[in-house]
């Protein structure tokens, strides 16, 4: 066998289950004929089947003679049972199936190892003809230790490689599995990579602005989904980092890229809702409490249960942006309100809390907003939005100064947004008529947006070449910053700001995804005049949404 002909691949997309073809087998070898019987007194074997496992088929393309075809894929390893059936492929696709013809296929050797499995196969044909490979992989219980299969997807705008996905998703499993603290179940749940990390639709936008883009997530496959931005979790947010929905019959998230020691913690949050789990307060180191921390690693007897059984029905209400029922510390915010926006809270900054704070609150926020923003970089959307929730009209000045500032970095931009949105709620507290103004005239003027996106416009070019993802516009980054603005806009609770969003259906200078999302935000507004700002925020806290 030519030592040229040894193929490394890692599973592809569209991956289909095993079929019942038998593994091939040398044609011309006559079967010899032997019973194995097992030694007195012992038992039978425990069947293997009651592992864990996956199917999947491969498209090796075109080929001919000996090969050694390695498919790598973390779930596999040593211990693994891998059972390979090979054939010719039917055109169309490993979906359609294959198919018996004057070809002969043999398969010589399966040989699992650590991160995939290696085939040694012949097909004897004069020319290159398809190839499907069959994989059943069944991997026996190691010490009780549930594994997870995830599907990861990423947006082209964001960079997310295999390894880093893998290293990721062990975190995910490192969390869980410890005894930290006395409070701390150690819960066997491990997660591993199905297939690579795939690319969302071009129809999903690399940035969540509305219940309709929410939903268009959600219904892009299953599994962990890891975009730009987060800024509707069941309702408008301006500081989110993870939303799911809490009970999914399948793993089904998303996320945004985040610090490297913490990412693995915000996935399991977020699987964890999909389990069942909604927030916890009673223990500030609790993987469900409502913010993240590198120490937040402790799961209770309840939780456990419900992260070895899995993803569980439910309703599909999400762990709503800006709004916790939770007691315990969440409701008793820190008397420095410096400590409390330095922390990321992963589904938004909960308004209970953040509203019991004063104007002599907004005035030391300010002092970093405006004197030393680049010390509280990492923090300035938990900024922008607490002092939006605190509703001081000593605030709204600054935060337009902000917003029209040509400072740029994806915290700036993503503070930006949560100014914009979150300037209705400072309207709804004080009546402000410029906050008002302003909204108004980024939510309909689009050459005013492109204005205030075209700073981060040019830096998010450079970040994106140097990570290989794909390059925002300004149009994109500018319509972004619209569609915030008409969140705002809903957040407001005044007429006016309803008879706005009436117009934005069909304003000749406004963007067409505004013109979309006004729909959305005329609802909303409804909803929050009607309620009221606090009653939203509490029905939404406690129901995922106040509609």
């Amino acid at each position: 066998m030519s030592s040229d002909n040894v193929i490394e691949n890692d599973p592809v997309e569209g991956s289909a289950g095993l079929r019942s073809e038998k593994a091939g087998v040398h044609p011309n070898r006559v079967a010899e004929r032997q019973v194995n019987e097992l030694p007195a007194g012992q038992g039978a074997p425990s069947p293997a089947l009651s592992g864990t496992g996956f199917t999947y088929r491969h498209d090796w393309g075109p080929r001919r003679g000996q090969w050694t075809l390695r498919l790598n894929w973390p779930a596999v390893g040593p211990q693994s049972h891998v059972f390979v059936s090979i054939g010719e492929g039917a055109a169309g696709g490993p979906d359609a199936g294959k198919f018996l013809g004057a070809a002969r296929y043999t398969l010589h050797n399966v040989a699992p190892r650590p991160g995939g499995v290696d085939i040694w196969v012949n097909v004897e044909w004069g020319a290159d003809i398809p190839l499907y490979v069959d994989y059943l992989v069944v991997n026996p219980p190691t010490l009780g230790t549930r594994t997870v299969s995830v599907t990861v997807h990423r947006h082209s705008a964001v960079a997310l490689t295999d390894a880093e996905a893998d290293r990721i998703l062990r975190d995910m499993g490192t969390v869980l599995q410890g005894a930290d603290t006395g409070a701390d179940i150690a819960t066997r749940v491990q997660f591993v990579r199905n297939g690579p990390v795939r690319l969302l639709p071009a129809t999903v936008p690399a940035t969540i602005q509305t219940q309709a883009e929410w939903n268009t997530l959600m219904g892009a496959g299953t599994g962990i989904k890891v975009v730009q931005a987060i800024r509707w979790c069941g309702g408008p947010g301006g500081s989110i980092i993870g939303c799911a929905p809490v009970g999914s019959a399948v793993t089904n998230l998303a996320v945004v890229r985040f610090t490297a020691n913490q990412e693995g913690i915000l996935w399991v949050h977020e699987y964890g809702h999909n389990a069942g789990n909604g927030h916890r307060s009673d223990d500030t180191r609790a993987v469900m409490f409502p913010s993240i921390g590198a120490d937040h690693n402790v799961v209770d007897a309840t939780e456990s249960g419900r992260y070895l059984a899995g993803p569980l029905a439910g309703t599909g209400a999400v762990m709503a942006a800006g709004g916790c029922s939770c007691q315990g510390p969440v409701a008793r915010p820190p008397a420095d309100v410096r400590a409390f926006v330095s922390q990321h809270w992963i589904e938004g900054i909960p308004y209970g809390a953040a509203s019991q704070y004063q104007a002599d609150d907004a005035r030391k926020l300010l002092e970093w907003l405006v004197d030393e923003p680049e010390q509280h970089e990492e923090f300035l959307p938990e900024i922008v939005t607490t002092l939006c929730f605190i509703g001081s009209e000593i605030a709204v000045r600054p935060l337009i100064d902000f917003v029209e500032s040509r400072r740029a970095g994806q915290a700036v931009f993503n503070a930006k947004n949560a100014a914009l949105i979150h300037l209705g709620d400072l309207v709804n507290a004080s009546g402000s008529r410029a906050a008002l103004d302003f909204l108004m005239g980024v939510a309909s003027d689009m050459e005013k947006a492109k204005s205030l996106a075209s700073p981060q416009a040019a830096m998010a070019a450079v970040d994106a070449t140097i990570a290989g993802a794909a390059v925002p516009t300004v149009e994109a980054l500018g319509a972004e910053l619209a569609v915030s603005a008409t969140f705002g806009l809903s957040l407001a609770g005044q007429p006016e700001a309803e008879q706005a969003l009436g117009r934005l259906r069909s304003h000749p200078d406004a963007y067409a995804s505004v013109s979309l999302a006004a729909v959305e935000a005329a609802e909303l507004a409804r909803t929050v005049r009607a309620r009221g700002q606090k009653e939203y925020y509490r029905m939404k806290a406690e129901h995922g949404s106040a509609r």
